[in-house]
Order: C-alpha cells, then sequence, then structure tokens
C-alpha cells in the first residue's frame, strides 16, 4: 500500500513539472489548425497552464500544447473581484492595431464638439444601421464622432454588395451614404469601389465583426447591435471614468 501511495505521489509530480517545462508546439498547432482553415499569426502561452493563446485571421482561440485540442471562446481571469474577460482584452488591442491606417477610407460624420470617436461596420440593407444613421444629429451633438466602415453581411454575396462599392465609389461619399440610406442613391454613374468595400468586409471578419452595426470604440472595444446616443454616450463616459 505504501508503495502504490509512493508510485502516485511520484507521477504526479512527474507530470507537475511536465507541464511546468512544456512549450507550445508551433508546428504541430498550426499543422493542426491548417485542417480547420485557420492560419495562426502568434502562439504563445496563455495565464492558464497547458492552453495557448492563438491569434488568427478569424479571432483568438485556445489551443493545448499539441493543437489537438482547441477551445473557441473566452477566457476569463477570476482573481479579483469581479471576472476580467482577457479574451476581450487580447480583441481589443488587435482591433486598435487593425484600425489604424484605415480611416482615410471611412466615411466620417464628425461632432462640432468632439468628445469621443467610434468606428461602425454598417451595411445599408440593415435595419438598425438606418436607424443608428437617422440618430446620427444625436450622436453628433453628444460629441461623438461616427466613422463608417463597410460589412455587406453576406461580402460579395450580398444583394446590396454593388450598391455599397458604389458608395466608396463616389466623390461625395457622405452624401452618398446618407442617400442610400434614405433610398434615394442613384449608382448608376458612379464607378464602384468593390476593392475597398471587400477589404473592410475582411477586416470586419478578422476583428469579430458577425452582424450589424458593430461599433468599436478608440480602445478597440467592440459593442455589436445598435445603441442610441444617450446610452453609448453613457457607456464612453463611464469607460473614460474607469
Amino acid at each position: 500500500m505504501h508503495f502504490i501511495h509512493r508510485t502516485v505521489l511520484a507521477t504526479a509530480v512527474a507530470l507537475t513539472a511536465f507541464s511546468a517545462v512544456a512549450k507550445p508546439d508551433v508546428t504541430a498547432i498550426t499543422k493542426q489548425l491548417s485542417t480547420i482553415g485557420l492560419t495562426p499569426s502568434s502562439i504563445t502561452a496563455s495565464p492558464m497552464a497547458g492552453i495557448n493563446e492563438v491569434v488568427t485571421e478569424r479571432g483568438v482561440i485556445y489551443t493545448s500544447d499539441d493543437g489537438q485540442y482547441f477551445l473557441a471562446g473566452h477566457l476569463y481571469q477570476n482573481t479579483g473581484a469581479e471576472p476580467v474577460n482577457l479574451t476581450e482584452q487580447k480583441m481589443a488591442q488587435l482591433n486598435k492595431a487593425k484600425l489604424a491606417g484605415m480611416d482615410k477610407d471611412m466615411i466620417v460624420y464628425p461632432a462640432k464638439n468632439e468628445k469621443y470617436v467610434v468606428t461602425v461596420f454598417t451595411d445599408t440593407s440593415c435595419g438598425y444601421c438606418r436607424k443608428l444613421h437617422n440618430e446620427m444629429q444625436g450622436y453628433n451633438d453628444a460629441g461623438i464622432t461616427v466613422r463608417y466602415l463597410a460589412f455587406p453581411r453576406g461580402g460579395e454575396r450580398s444583394s446590396n454588395f454593388n450598391q455599397m462599392s458604389a458608395i466608396w465609389g463616389a466623390k461625395d461619399r457622405v452624401k452618398a451614404m446618407h442617400d442610400a440610406k434614405s433610398g434615394t442613391f442613384d449608382e448608376s454613374k458612379i464607378t464602384p469601389r468593390p476593392d475597398l468595400v471587400m477589404e473592410q468586409y475582411q477586416l470586419g471578419v478578422a476583428m469579430g465583426v458577425n452582424g450589424t452595426p458593430a461599433i468599436v470604440l478608440e480602445d478597440g472595444t467592440m459593442i455589436p447591435g445598435y445603441q442610441p446616443p444617450a446610452a453609448l454616450l453613457q457607456l464612453l463616459d463611464s469607460k473614460a471614468k474607469s
């Protein structure tokens, strides 16, 4: 009996030592993920032993050291007063970096007395996107500048893909967007820019957008869905104070 206890104890110690020194097998993880169409851009150890954080073109996932197991979801740290969403924090950092340099192709509705800037992935066929647009003056009056990026929800297969390509091809994109969301846009004489729309759509996919409107704050945090001006201002004020 004593021999069994000693054997179990020795095995536990050995396994603990192994997990402490184990490192992710980058080659194996990359190969395993390729079978499901994912390409890692970075593979690093997560705060959880034996689990690795993998950044891909479609977001963050978590894998075992050998890549044979993976988790798609959010990782939380539960050591403080409230759980901290580590995945959301990581995605915010990535999103902020991805948006850098995209401002030249955004359609911007500036606030006169700007306090905050949000970037909205929008689709002209989306009812809540039109609702948001119809309240643009409310956002601007609240000191919120709104910047649009294109996200036709079905990609190139979207029924309004050509319309959105024409908006980004228009000389006056601000007016074109307003007309499209008002139902008065004439795209017949405009040279479209499907390249810009696809670039922005693919960016949205990489950032985890799966519906519109998707509102991205200046720190990269994404707020899915429509937010009325007052509610969005309250959220932005609360984040500024935290």
